[in-house]
């Protein structure tokens, strides 16, 4: 057994030994689980892997077509609702045609070509009432022959009645009652060269038994013995 002044030393140089070298203490100190008082004391991170809540099924989407705003579904079915109004109203206004009545056409359109026909009646106002005819239903022809008809009326005054030949001529051009009538006007003014072309014309539109009066009628008197007109009245 040592005596206490021997303990008293070694006890005296152990505790100098700690002071000078800690690391050596820290060794000695007792190690829980491999882990430090320091990080033992530290919390556990977060798991960054733990499930997060689903999202509310309130949430929407913007510009989702399935799930459109309420406001805009009523503003379109507003929208097509006037629409169907807007449609109905105009094809309730719509009022259908008047029914054509064939007989008071037909009698209203007579009535314009015996105005025009009539030798009281103006040459301006016959000319509009032939227009008028027209526009009601009348025919080329029936028209031509209206005018034609007021020129023979008015034989005696040429120039008013060669104005209404040429009409009917120029609306007519397969009609040759007019045209023979001007040559019968440029034969009385002595005119045999127009009276011939007038004469051809006249064939041309298929006046073959007008042309055979030019044999006979003395009005053609100046242009009977023409050779060219000779070959149309054969």
């Amino acid at each position: 057994m040592r005596p206490p002044f021997t303990r008293l030393v070694l006890a005296s140089l152990t505790l100098l030994a700690c002071n000078t070298n800690p690391e050596s203490a820290t060794k000695d100190a007792p190690v829980v689980a491999g882990k430090t008082d320091a990080e033992s004391k530290t919390p556990p991170a977060a798991d960054a892997k733990v499930a997060q809540p689903p999202p509310s099924t309130e949430t929407k989407t913007a510009g989702d077509p399935a799930t459109p705003p309420s406001g805009d579904v009523k503003a379109e079915d507003a929208k097509a609702e006037d629409t169907k109004t807007d449609a109905a109203a105009a094809t309730a206004g719509e009022a259908p045609p008047p029914a054509v009545d064939p007989a008071a056409a037909a009698e209203a359109k007579k009535k314009l070509l015996d105005e025009a026909k009539a030798k009281k009646t103006s040459d301006t106002r016959a000319k509009k009432a032939l227009e008028e005819a027209e526009k009601g239903g009348a025919t080329v022809r029936e028209v031509a022959e209206a005018a034609n008809a007021r020129g023979e009326a008015l034989f005696d005054e040429p120039e008013r009645a060669a104005a209404f030949f040429t009409w009917a001529k120029d609306k007519d051009t397969t009609y040759p009652n007019p045209v023979f009538n001007l040559a019968k006007q440029s034969a009385n003014a002595g005119d045999t060269a127009p009276t011939v072309e007038l004469l051809k014309e006249v064939s041309k539109r298929g006046g073959k038994t007008l042309l055979k009066q030019v044999g006979f009628d003395p009005t053609f008197e100046i242009v009977k013995d023409d050779a060219e007109v000779q070959k149309l009245i054969k």
